[in-house]
């Protein structure tokens, strides 16, 4: 079997050779963590809320629920909203895997990239806000005078800032990386 070679096209460079295997091992390295975070927050979900009982005694231990007052309606009712909020957050993991499947593709810097890279700073702020929208339901259908109880930081914590920051900027940036393209493109199409 012989292997044809193109002898009109330049020999890769071997700055461009190392640029692709650093570029392959952050974007498996992105798609790993991604994946990890959302399995890990979905299984640490699910063990949190799955043990009725340890909840709703560390409820009373820190807010001083009584645990006789929680039907089991209310309590799964509010385990499955807990659980839903994981469904946009495998979303976002998903658009981050398709934009580094672009990457990977050799199209860092287009308008495709930079459009999937916006895609998942919306998803991630969809996340974000649905999550803070949700957590007043999910306690309020625990117990109403579990409302009541919780402290400043049980609706909005740090985290959840550092979340919306994040999206905020990744948006930004898709926004610069997409008019870059544009001027690409623009430029390409004159010469």
């Amino acid at each position: 079997m012989t292997i044809a070679i193109d002898e009109s096209a330049p020999p890769p460079s071997v700055r461009l050779v190392a640029l692709n295997a650093k570029l392959r091992w952050a974007c498996f390295s992105i798609r790993l963590v991604a994946a990890a975070w959302v399995v890990f927050g979905l299984g640490l979900t699910s063990w949190n809320w799955g043990h009725r009982a340890d909840s709703l005694e560390t409820m009373h231990k820190l807010y001083g629920l009584d645990p006789e007052s929680v039907s089991a309606l209310g309590y799964w009712s509010s385990t499955s909203i807990a659980l839903s909020t994981w469904a946009l957050a495998a979303l976002a993991a998903a658009r981050l895997w398709r934009l580094t499947g672009i990457y990977l593709d050799g199209r860092v810097f287009s308008i495709a990239a930079a459009e999937a890279l916006r895609l998942f700073a919306l998803t991630g702020l969809a996340a974000t806000v649905f999550n803070i929208g949700v957590r007043p339901f999910i306690f309020g259908l625990v117990s109403t005078e579990l409302l009541a109880k919780l402290p400043a930081y049980a609706w909005i914590n740090p985290q959840d800032v550092f979340y919306l920051l994040f999206c905020g900027c990744v948006f930004a940036l898709s926004v610069i990386l997409e008019t870059a393209a544009e001027f690409v493109d623009e430029h390409e199409r004159f010469v």
